[in-house]
């Protein structure tokens, strides 16, 4: 049976908005634009827009911070456009630009180290609710976005919202979604050995070879080392033993105890809007509730939204519009990162802990944290009995016990004027705003009681902060169109934009914690107060032109320039231009004469543009830090000290420089279509940081120097393989992406962004090499290339050969290489299924906590060679201490030894060049190995990860009911829906870590785990219905 659809109009005459609202046929772009739909964005539930975006649009990668719907999303358009800062588009909103930026500007963006704030930040684009969307364009080229100049480096994305649209009378539409988060994708622990170490160290710290410690008070006598950190240790079997509170609990395993840490979340979210349209006017008003605790321990957020879209046409040739947007935010208790349990030693916990037990321990009964073992004056009927590691006691006495809390108001709005002069003048005047204003209190309460404090200083402290970020733009076109004759047309507008943007901090808090217990003011502090004071300002601003030309509506051809001064550069250096120009050639009508019946439309198209990236703000300043004069400890006041970084009177934008071909099909009459597009471009003038004397006054120097490009291919294919009662619809995108480094400043042979375990891991930018290279230290090889294992059947170091240094090996790159979606739609009759899956591959990532993990047992993969089982090779230890190999089956050893199967040989060769013998035992095979440390012995290699994967986003099944049914209860239309996200994995490389929990806006920031949120899995429902 052979099913045919028709070309319709609206196929054919399909609208685009671009740059600065302006609508064109999407027949005349000459470049790459992606369009996604209100349904795409609002279908799975998804608590903000940027994170529907997944597998959506070709050449568009999606990182979601861990935590939630408070935790920041990043979108990167075409790998990299700057090495050093963050890839984030511009978002314009009904033609105005918003925030985007990360809460308390560079400090929000989460790219913190171990010592930083924890607290897992949000940006700008949440607030952007997603059922107020109508479509979403994402302009990716230098061409489709030199209009917006310096703002358009990393691309933009332009949201049109909902308006009211003509019906019967005002129409009515409510729609609600409820789902539950689960932790999600946890690392695959062993649940069979405790605590403990090797052999050797179980005997050094008072245990006996399997890691108990003697202890006549537990009925077993012995008990658990609750002070180690690795996995080593006895068999859990259920012996009863004193636990580090005194109680006498068995000994088992808790399979559930690192998902026990946190909780399931629940998301709830109700929009509703009335909307008409009429001759003269139209509106939409709606308001939305969103509720949602997230998977950490009482964190918990509520956001209310209001939006106003509406027109009115004063006269016949003057209309004006009026958008509003207000969102007020509450967040109790942000999403708290988890490194201090996996980056830190103090933070490793057996399997054979019990979560509810913690929960109940980790404070007092007087709200106090716990007791340690030594402290048992502060309360000696509640202090622990042993010793144990601290951070996970400590973490919940951070989330649980202290308490943080923002309230944040938003209003972003815009008026528009609509004036046609004469016939074929047009004029537009737009302006509009984003405020801002956020308050922050920060409640750390008491851990012991004061009469216990040091002389000079207390416990508790309270933080209060206040943060203010406004936009005001505003815009004007002019446009100028007619037919010149029947077949050529042409328009031509110029205009001018100008934008400022102010920004202030201010933060105060109590130092050396409180004075009165609980207390929280800052008139409580123990010491000076500290105090927070920054602002910055903006002022941008440009003029315009564009040419658009056509002939028989299927030649085409446009020419853009903007002029632009920004107030961050130089003024002598801070005016540019930014041309483009960009063509399309739809053939099949052109020739539609000779095409074949098949090809129903095709489209050349190519394009040329010029982009830039202009400096932070002052960064091109010479800057002095203004101190106090209150000083403590008698030190002398500074009241000026240089920056950190001399600005460059000389400073200049980043520019880049792209050029893009493309193609355009559909066949079969719109069955299936094609969409091919290859780019490539250079960024010259890259910003860096070099280094300089301190000597001269500030640590580094500003400067424009070096080269960076991509190029890439993206490919979008999209079918309808069956139609009528039963229908399917399929789309797949992909694209490739390689950023390379072309040069870097004279003299900088190389840049490292990340620097671990002292060197011996880096991640790199070196000219003619790929950006995002990953070095580390090469196990010490012979000539041959085998790894060269020492007499004791460990790998050697250079350490070990005196004159030899470390030798850097590339063992991957940071950077993903492909990128894609694949999304189908089943429908019959009322009901419906649509699937969307997406997939990254070709990067790898650094993960030092997962190397750590490794090192001390927790994860399954480290039962390898524990028993026979397992792989473990058999031996008793000689009189000499070495291991000597029997077979699996021996009882006990020549003289009666002790057999132990725990063994193996680690492949490679002696100094020598002989095949190594020598057996190792497992538990120091993983310690030693995968220990912390910069040493080329070390498997350095073991932090390195292979990070490809295909995974099902979300699946939605659906039901519209009857009209005949929902019309006997007022309504139009009614559909439920059940609905699920990040479901599971059909392919992973990456097993015990998500690959998608890495968090940060930096490019390398988001391919390095230092240790944050599991990621989550949703399920719930959505009703949809309209009156």
């Amino acid at each position: 049976m052979n099913h045919f659809l028709k070309l319709t109009n609206n196929q054919l005459n399909e609208v685009v908005v671009t740059s600065f609202g302006i609508k064109r046929q999407d027949r005349a772009l000459g470049y790459a634009a992606s369009t996604v739909t209100a349904k795409e964005l609002t279908e799975a539930g998804n608590t903000n827009f940027a994170s529907a975006l997944y597998g959506k649009a070709p050449g568009v990668q999606i990182t979601t911070a861990p935590g939630g719907a408070s935790s920041a999303v990043n979108v990167q358009i075409r790998g990299l456009s700057s090495i050093n800062y963050q890839q984030q588009p511009l978002f314009v909103v009904d033609g105005v630009i918003v925030r985007s930026e990360g809460q308390n500007g560079a400090a929000g963006r989460n790219n913190g180290g171990f010592y930083d704030d924890q607290r897992v930040r949000g940006n700008g684009i949440l607030d952007i609710n997603p059922q107020d969307i109508e479509s979403l364009t994402v302009l990716k080229g230098a061409s489709a976005t030199a209009l917006y100049g310096s703002d358009a480096g990393f691309g933009v994305i332009v949201i049109t919202t909902k308006k009211g649209v003509k019906g019967k009378g005002p129409a009515v539409a409510l729609s609600y979604y409820g789902t539950i988060e689960q932790p999600a994708f946890l690392p695959k622990f062993q649940n069979v050995y405790g605590q403990g170490y090797d052999r050797a160290t179980n005997l050094a710290v008072g245990a006996n070879e399997a890691g108990f410690i003697p202890d006549a008070l537990s009925p077993s006598g012995f008990r658990p080392n609750f002070r180690s950190y690795a996995n080593f240790g006895p068999k859990m079997e259920g012996q009863m033993v004193r636990w580090w509170d005194g109680s006498i609990r068995p000994y088992s395993p808790q399979p559930n105890n690192y998902k026990d840490i946190f909780r399931n979340g629940f998301s709830s979210s109700a929009n509703l809007s009335i909307s008409n349209q009429t001759e003269n006017s139209n509106y939409r008003i709606s308001a939305s509730r969103l509720d949602y605790d997230g998977i950490q321990r009482e964190s918990n957020q509520q956001k209310n939204t209001f939006s106003l879209n509406s027109g009115l046409k004063i006269s016949k040739k003057i209309s004006v519009d009026l958008v509003a947007n207000y969102v007020n935010t509450l967040v109790h208790n942000r999403p708290y990162q988890t490194n201090r349990l996996a980056q830190s030693f103090d933070g490793f916990f057996g399997r054979e802990e019990d979560m509810n037990l913690i929960l109940n321990k980790y404070q007092t009964s007087q709200g106090y944290a716990w007791v340690p073992f030594n402290q048992t004056a502060r309360n000696p009927a509640e202090a622990f009995t042993f010793n144990v590691r601290p951070n996970l006691y400590d973490y919940f006495f951070t989330t649980l016990r202290n308490t943080y809390d923002e309230n944040e108001n938003r209003l972003y709005s815009s008026g528009t004027v609509n004036w046609d002069i004469v016939d074929h003048l047009k004029f537009r005047g737009r302006i509009g705003n984003d405020f801002t204003g956020r308050t922050t209190e920060e409640k750390q309460y008491n851990q012991y009681p004061v009469a216990f404090n040091q002389p000079t200083s207390s416990t508790g402290a309270y933080n209060v902060g206040t943060s203010i970020y406004s936009i005001v733009y505003g815009d004007m076109l002019l446009t100028y169109a007619r037919d010149i004759t029947k077949d050529f047309n042409f328009s031509l507008s110029g205009g001018f934009t100008s934008r400022t943007e102010r920004y202030k901090d201010e933060s105060s808090g109590t130092a050396n914690g409180l004075v009165s217990e609980n207390f929280f003011s800052l008139n409580n502090s123990y010491g000076i107060l500290t105090t927070g004071y920054n602002r910055k300002n903006l002022l941008k601003y440009g003029y315009f032109g564009l040419l658009d030309l056509s002939y028989k509506n299927y030649l085409f051809l446009e020419g853009t320039l903007r002029q632009e001064s920004s107030s961050t550069l130089p003024p002598q250096n801070n005016s540019y231009y930014y041309p483009s120009v960009n063509g399309s050639f739809v053939f099949t009508d052109a020739f539609k004469n000779s095409m074949p019946a098949f090809l129903s439309y095709g489209k050349l198209r190519a394009s040329y543009g010029v982009v830039g990236n202009p400096s932070p703000i002052y960064a091109s300043n010479i800057l002095y830090a203004q101190t106090s004069l209150q000083t403590a400890g008698g030190s002398v006041a500074q009241l000026n000290t240089p920056g950190g970084t001399y600005g460059n009177s000389n400073l200049g934008p980043e520019r880049k420089y792209e050029s893009e071909v493309g193609l355009e099909t559909r066949f079969f009459n719109d069955r299936l279509g094609l969409d091919l597009t290859y780019y490539q471009n250079r960024i010259k003038n890259q910003i860096l940081n070099l280094q300089a004397a301190v000597s001269n006054g500030a640590g580094g120097q500003i400067v424009n120097a070096g080269e960076i490009g991509n190029k890439g291919l993206e490919f979008g294919l999209n079918g309808s393989p069956f139609v009528g009662a039963f229908k399917w619809q399929t789309r797949i995108n992909f694209s490739f992406n390689r950023s390379k480094a072309y040069s870097l400043a004279p003299g900088v042979p190389q840049i490292v962004f990340q620097n671990l375990e002292n060197s011996a891991i880096q991640l790199i930018v070196r000219p003619g090499e790929d950006i995002g290279n990953i070095y580390a230290y090469s196990l010490v090889k012979d000539a041959n290339g085998n790894d060269v294992i020492g007499a004791d059947g460990f790998h050697v170091s250079v350490d070990d050969r005196p004159g030899n240094k470390p030798v850097y090996e590339k063992v991957g790159n940071a950077l993903p290489k492909v990128v894609g979606g694949f999304s189908n739609t089943f429908s019959y009759k009322s009901f419906s299924l649509n699937v969307l899956a997406d997939y990254k591959f070709g990067s790898k990532i650094i993960s030092t906590p997962l190397k750590y993990a490794t090192g001390t047992g927790v994860y399954e993969n480290t039962l390898q060679y524990r028993d026979t089982e397992h792989g473990g090779l058999s031996y008793y230890i000689n009189t000499a201490g070495t291991y000597v190999g029997l077979p699996s089956t021996a009882t006990a050893g020549p003289t009666g030894q002790k057999v132990y199967h725990d063994g193996l040989i680690q492949p490679g060769v002696y100094a020598n060049g002989q095949p190594n013998t020598t057996i190792i035992d497992a538990a120091s095979y993983y310690f030693n190995e995968f220990a912390a440390g910069s040493s080329d012995g070390l498997n350095q290699k073991g932090a390195i990860y292979k990070n490809d994967y295909i995974k099902m986003r979300e699946v939605t099944l659906g039901y519209n009911l009857p009209k005949s049914v929902v019309s006997k209860i007022g309504m139009s239309n009614l559909r439920f829906s059940i609905i699920g996200r990040n479901l599971f994995y059909f392919y992973r490389t990456l097993k015990n870590l998500d690959p998608e929990t890495m968090i940060g806006n930096q490019w390398y920031s988001q391919s390095v785990d230092n240790g944050s949120l599991p990621a989550t899995r949703s399920y719930g429902f959505s009703l949809n219905a309209t009156f």
